[in-house]
């Protein structure tokens, strides 16, 4: 089976020294959605800029589809479509236009540009917006024609760095349902994106990259399980409010907020013991994406001892 992505050893250094990625080696076998996550700085659109061979590695390797993206740049450029962070298409096109344009510069003939710009732009909404311009658009409708023209293109992998950044929820959840839609269709997708609920909801294969190192890689589910928790109690920082919730579970500080990992009945448990005497419960809930992502990159400090293991 052909190998969608796979990164041996890859590192960047930039001129000025700084490490933008730092030997990471990992393998996506299965087409689907494949979502990048990392802090501002972790190297998520350096990778994607490699990828799409915009930009050459310092040292390692990386092969997209089968190719390597130095010896066989050309080849990888033909198979893949880039939806780049914050892009937003010229102002003075109609839709259809533009996605006719971007097919023909890929080789296809006018014609078949011409009904599958028709196809997608029914597919993802902007039929009706068809004779307007650009610029008459919203900034969440921009950001779907940029969508359609990656695509329309039938690639065989599309990278979407960041596509509903700055998208109202709306929005948001209308590119979704495009992209579960070509996940059906048996297309590959390597996304990037802050939004932890987005991950959660669109992802067959996460990667989380962390100051240019790679700290895990597995299914939404294979990776939340590294919590090693169920359920957790957050609690607004009150002092003694660690001490009261002691031996309950592991506990840590996000910034103004205790939370308590452990099972439900524990959880549960600790915030009983909390209304009794206490104020400042907010809410017993099931672990996600979002707090593996924060133990996984140290974005918490641990308050007992056990908490850190």
């Amino acid at each position: 089976m052909e190998e969608v992505i796979s990164a041996r050893d890859l590192t960047k250094v930039y001129p000025d020294g700084t490490e933008a990625l730092n030997g990471i080696s990992f393998a996506v076998e299965r087409r689907g959605i494949v979502t990048l996550l990392g802090r501002n700085g972790a190297g998520k659109t350096t990778f994607v800029r490699i990828a799409a061979t915009l930009s050459a590695p310092t040292s390692g390797s990386l092969e997209v589809l089968g190719m390597d993206v130095l010896r066989d740049a050309r080849s990888v450029r033909q198979r893949i479509a880039l939806m780049p962070q914050e892009s937003y298409p010229p102002t003075f096109p109609r839709p259809g236009e533009l996605v006719e344009a971007y097919l023909v510069a890929r080789g296809w003939g006018l014609g078949d540009a011409r009904r599958k710009a028709r196809e997608i732009l029914e597919d993802v909404g902007l039929w009706e917006y068809r004779d307007k311009t650009v610029s008459e658009l919203s900034g969440g409708m921009k950001r779907k024609v940029i969508l359609a023209m990656v695509l329309a293109s039938g690639a065989d992998l599309m990278f979407l760095d960041e596509p509903t950044v700055g998208l109202d929820p709306q929005s948001r959840r209308s590119i979704w349902r495009i992209l579960e839609e070509a996940r059906r269709e048996g297309r590959a997708m390597l996304l990037t994106t802050h939004y932890m609920e987005e991950a959660e909801a669109l992802s067959d294969d996460v990667i989380i990259l962390d100051r240019g190192r790679l700290v895990a890689h597995g299914g939404v589910q294979e990776i939340v399980a590294r919590v090693g928790a169920t359920h957790k109690l957050e609690v607004s920082d009150f002092p003694g409010a660690a001490e009261v919730i002691s031996g309950y579970g592991r506990i840590y500080r996000y910034g103004s907020r205790i939370v308590l990992y452990s099972d439900r009945k524990s959880a549960e448990e600790a915030a009983a013991r909390l209304v009794r005497g206490h104020s400042g419960v907010l809410r017993v809930k099931e672990v996600g994406l979002e707090d593996a992502f924060v133990l996984l990159t140290g974005g918490a400090e641990p308050l007992d001892e056990g908490a850190g293991s």
